[in-house]
């Protein structure tokens, strides 16, 4: 049973002039437990995530009396990874300190004994939520929503890299053709935004790379984009010439979906075989092509060099695109299944769902 669902306002120690905003829900079970779900809203929260203001907001709750003591907290993203919300139960230690323990989202429904609609209808798509969030923001900062003034740079930059651009339509047509790897490969490579503009968080921040050496193979593209912490895209694909999910067969994915899988793995297992040096190569890859030099057909950005710690730990993404959609219904569960099973976790893409989240026209 959910017992409340409120926009909260905390004071976040950050940067930020501004207090944090985010999503908080209390629910209890049927077993008595009391669950506080922590959503984290994204670009219209002006502080500190949730992530980096955990304790505070916590603490905040139990002291405002909006929480009773002994509830759980579970942090969540609505969009953590192309479309995939995230959950994890925040765990204190004995000396006060949070961990996080990711939990399935099964598992949330689970705990919460609510349906799927309640963690899948996005926080800003409830009117009374979004109009909460536009009274406090408007409250805090009348001028909150009026972008600031980008250095002419950054505008330069932009134009350049839209005018080379190339048009959604021109690929969903060779998506729609059904047309092979090396054809699909032969646009792409001539617009490697097309990548930053997916995966780059934040927005604009991202150095794109083809053909990125790897072992003793490469990678079909990887993209370089966070904040602080660096986060890698590992990105291999296949034709659109095939389908998914073999018509018969059980349903069994067609052999180029194993076979890229298995590609992506041989890759991983380099990595995590000296994964520190990795860290340090691709830190050195990001710098040699912020300071001019252009390697594996990089791009970098509008908003040019990447601001994060070459000393912090990165965080590494595997995605696979390759085949078409027959029953998107269907399929998505299939590939939510994959992608649940795979260690590390694999992001799994058609062209067709893939294509779906460019912005451009």
């Amino acid at each position: 049973m959910k017992l409340m669902d409120t926009i909260f306002r905390y004071q976040a120690r950050s940067f930020s002039r501004h207090d944090g905003l985010c999503r908080v829900r209390t629910f209890l079970n049927s077993k008595k437990e009391t669950y506080v779900l922590l959503t984290d809203i994204g670009d219209k929260n002006p502080s500190a995530s949730v992530t980096n203001a955990i304790e505070i907001i916590c603490n905040s709750l139990k002291e405002t009396g909006m929480v009773p003591d002994g509830v759980q907290f579970i942090e969540h993203y609505e969009d953590s990874f192309g479309g995939v919300p995230s959950f994890d139960l925040v765990i204190y230690s004995e000396d006060s300190r949070p961990d996080w323990r990711t939990l399935r989202f099964e598992s949330v429904l689970e705990k919460l004994e609510c349906d799927e609609k309640e963690l899948s209808v996005l926080t800003y798509d409830i009117v009374r939520l979004a109009q909460q969030i536009d009274k406090i923001r408007y409250k805090m900062d009348p001028q909150i929503d009026f972008n600031y003034r980008e250095s002419k740079e950054v505008t330069k930059r932009r134009f350049e890299i839209e005018y080379k651009s190339i048009k959604k339509e021109s690929i969903k047509e060779l998506i729609y053709k059904g047309v092979t790897e090396q054809e699909l490969s032969r646009l792409l490579k001539s617009d490697l935004s097309v990548f930053g503009e997916i995966y780059s968080n934040p927005d604009e921040e991202y150095i794109c790379f083809s053909e990125f050496p790897l072992g003793n193979g490469f990678v079909d593209y990887v993209v370089f984009t966070g904040r602080s912490r660096m986060d890698v895209y590992l990105i291999e694909v296949k034709g659109a010439d095939f389908n998914l999910v073999n018509k018969g067969n059980y349903g069994k994915f067609a052999s180029k979906i194993e076979e890229a899988s298995g590609q992506l793995r041989q890759r991983l297992g380099h990595i995590y075989r000296d994964y520190e040096k990795f860290r340090r190569k691709v830190h050195e890859i990001r710098e040699r092509v912020e300071s001019g030099d252009r390697l594996y057909n990089s791009l970098i950005g509008p908003k040019g060099n990447l601001q994060v710690d070459p000393n912090k730990d990165i965080n590494i993404y595997p995605v696979l695109i390759a085949g078409r959609t027959i029953n998107d219904l269907e399929e998505s569960r299939k590939r939510q299944d994959f992608e649940y099973s795979t260690k590390p976790t694999m992001k799994l893409e058609t062209w067709d769902s893939w294509v779906r989240k460019l912005r451009r026209f």
